[in-house]
């Protein structure tokens, strides 16, 4: 899979700065973070590739961080309750069956990668996609983090595939779960490795937010946590993400 080249420079006070890279358009493929037993075959322990990705291109890479521009993409999205653990398989199990045909037209739809949890923090009605991710919440400094006891609620959502859109994707038949269009977005993203939870991506958020400080790069605080893996993927071969969209 090809993807831009990073060459850095040197700043005056011996800072390394990535250099800004050929933006190439990437259609990547990867696996979602929990799988149905359908997929088993599709799946490898040694991070084998499935899903097709949202197409993208990469503006900025720096080792672990990138910046990449996102085109316009769909998402079938629900909203479920804390700890993380619980969310996710509470999720997962109502945006599989919408794509399994619980949906107006029993139609089904391939599966994407990656899955996205976005945490929030005020109560609101369940509705839906499939990212995990954070809304605001008292008390927070720099936007909603990714752990910790103000978590009323989080948002799960999966990438449609593409061509699908809100208003010519099915209506889902959980009325918890909604689908809508995402628009064209640049975002900033930190990669790492092992398991997902809460606590390793809030971890990761920290990183990404350095990263992004010291060079300036503001953003909107819209943290979500994204996986790629089925769960027997060798944990050091696992690819996971703290992405947040920039201003």
């Amino acid at each position: 899979m090809t993807t831009s080249t990073f060459n850095p420079s040197t700043s005056t006070n011996g800072r390394t700065q990535p250099a800004p890279a050929q933006p190439q358009k990437t259609l990547r493929t990867g696996m979602l973070g929990i799988v149905t037993a359908a997929s088993v075959a599709a799946c490898s322990a040694f991070g084998g590739k499935a899903a097709e990705e949202p197409a993208y291109n990469v503006v900025i890479e720096d080792g672990d961080f990138q910046v990449r521009d996102y085109d316009g993409y769909a998402i079938a999205e629900t909203m479920v309750s804390p700890p993380f653990d619980a969310a996710t398989r509470t999720g997962f199990g109502r945006l599989v069956r919408y794509i399994s045909g619980a949906n107006s037209g029993r139609r089904k739809i391939q599966m994407t990668a990656p899955v996205e949890m976005e945490p929030r923090g005020e109560k609101i009605q369940m509705t839906a996609p499939v990212v995990m991710s954070p809304a605001e919440y008292s008390g927070a400094s720099q936007g909603p983090a990714l752990a910790g006891a103000a978590m009323d609620s989080w948002r799960m959502a999966f990438v449609l595939p593409e061509g699908y859109t809100a208003e010519n994707s099915p209506v889902p038949s959980n009325p918890a779960v909604m689908v809508r269009d995402v628009p064209p977005r640049r975002v900033a993203s930190v990669r790492f490795g092992g398991f997902m939870s809460d606590r390793n991506a809030e971890r990761e958020r920290k990183r990404l937010v350095d990263w992004l400080d010291d060079r300036g790069i503001e953003h909107q605080s819209d943290w979500r946590v994204a996986g790629y893996n089925p769960p027997w993927t060798i944990p050091p071969l696992r690819r996971n993400e703290v992405l947040v969209t920039l201003r």
